[in-house]
C-alpha cells in the first residue's frame, strides 16, 4: 500500500513529546494547499487539526496556511482594507459595523469577511449586513467591482472552509482553521485583525510579517476587531520588518448606560443620532481610528482620530435604511 501524500505532514506532528515539532511555513503551505484541493482522507484532517490545536499554532503554521488560502483570491481587487469578523458578539451590538461604514463615507473601500452563523446566542457579521441589506458578495466575480463597504462569507472563497468551521461540534473545540482565517488578506491590501487571548497578538503579527503584510491586530470586543473603551486597548501593527505599538487607554472602567444586548437596532439609533451612548461612541470613533492606521501608514492615531471625530459629525445618517430585523431572533 502505498504512502499517503499527507502522511508524512501529519508524522511531523504526531512523533511524541520529544520527536514531534512544528511545521515550517513551507511545510505548512503545502498542507493547506493539498487540504482544499480535497487531497486528503479525514482522518488526516482531524488529526492535522487538533494536534496543531494541542500544541498551538505557530507563526510559521499560520502564515504557510494564510499563504495557501490567499491563492484563493481574485486578482487586482479594488479594496484599500480587509476586516477580518470570525469571533460574533453576545454582548454588545457590532458598534465596529459603524466603524467599517465611517471608513468607507471617508473615501476607504472596505471588505469585511467572516463565517456564517454556527453558535447559538451570537450575532455574526453576515446578520448585520443582511439585516441593513447591504452587499453579501455570492460570487467572487462580484469583489471586481469597486463597492464602499461589502461582506465576502468565507465560503465564497470556498464551501471548505465553512465545513471546517462547522467542524467545532464534531470535535468539541474551535480549530487552527478559526485563527487562520483572521489572518488572510490579498497581497500589497492591509488588514485589521481581532483576537479573543492577548497572546495571539504576536503570532499574528509574526505570521503577517513572514507573509510581508501590513496589519493592524488587537484584543478586541469579544475577539472581534472593535475597541472596548473600558479597557486599555494595545494594537501591534506590523509593516513589513518594523512593529509598531499602538495604545488606547480607556478614559472609563465602566460605562453605566452601555446597552446589554445585540440588536442591530442598536446601530440604526446610534447612527441617525436618535440616542447619546458615550460607550458605543468610544467603541466606534477608536476601532475606526486604529483601521485608518492601517490603511494610513504615515498618520498617527492621534491623527487619525481627529479624522474619524470630523467624518462622525459630518456622516450620512440616511445611509442606514431601518434594520429588518433586531437580530435576536
Amino acid at each position: 500500500m502505498s504512502t499517503h501524500a499527507l502522511a508524512e505532514y501529519v508524522r511531523i506532528l504526531a512523533r511524541g513529546k520529544n520527536a514531534s515539532r512544528s511545521m515550517t511555513q513551507e511545510e505548512a503551505y503545502f498542507t493547506m494547499t493539498e487540504l482544499l484541493a480535497g487531497r486528503f482522507l479525514p482522518e488526516q484532517l482531524g488529526a492535522i487539526l487538533m494536534l496543531m490545536r494541542v500544541k498551538e499554532e505557530s507563526a510559521e503554521e499560520l502564515a504557510g496556511f494564510a499563504q495557501a488560502i490567499n491563492n484563493l483570491w481574485p486578482d487586482d481587487m479594488p479594496v484599500d482594507l480587509i476586516w477580518a469578523s470570525y469571533a460574533g458578539k453576545r454582548r454588545q451590538p457590532f458598534w465596529c459595523f459603524l466603524s467599517a461604514l465611517l471608513v468607507s463615507q471617508m473615501g476607504y473601500r472596505v471588505l469585511m469577511h467572516g463565517t456564517e452563523a454556527h453558535t447559538p446566542n451570537r450575532m455574526y457579521m453576515h446578520q448585520v449586513f443582511s439585516a441593513f441589506q447591504r452587499p453579501i458578495i455570492e460570487h467572487l466575480h462580484e469583489l471586481s467591482a469597486p463597492v464602499a463597504l461589502q461582506y465576502l462569507p468565507c465560503s465564497t472563497l470556498t464551501p471548505t472552509l465553512q465545513q471546517w468551521l462547522l467542524l467545532k461540534s464534531v470535535l468539541g473545540v474551535r480549530s487552527p482553521i478559526n485563527t487562520v482565517l483572521k489572518t488572510i488578506a490579498p497581497t500589497g491590501i492591509p488588514s485589521v485583525q481581532g483576537v479573543f487571548h492577548p497572546n495571539y497578538r504576536q503570532v499574528h503579527a509574526q505570521a503577517a510579517q513572514l507573509t510581508h503584510q501590513r496589519a493592524l491586530i488587537i484584543k478586541g470586543e469579544g475577539g472581534e476587531f472593535e475597541v472596548n473603551p473600558e479597557r486599555r486597548c494595545e494594537a501591534w501593527l506590523q509593516d513589513g520588518e518594523v512593529t509598531q505599538y499602538v495604545h488606547i487607554t480607556s478614559q472609563q472602567s465602566h460605562f453605566d448606560n452601555k446597552v446589554n444586548d445585540i440588536s442591530n437596532v442598536h446601530l440604526y439609533q446610534l447612527w441617525r443620532g436618535d440616542v447619546s451612548n458615550p460607550y458605543a461612541i468610544e467603541s466606534v470613533l477608536n476601532t475606526a481610528a486604529l483601521a485608518l492606521c492601517a490603511i494610513e501608514a504615515d498618520k498617527t492615531l492621534e491623527q487619525t482620530r481627529q479624522s474619524v471625530e470630523l467624518a462622525w459629525r459630518a456622516r450620512d445618517r440616511d445611509a442606514l435604511s431601518k434594520p429588518l430585523n433586531d437580530g435576536l431572533s
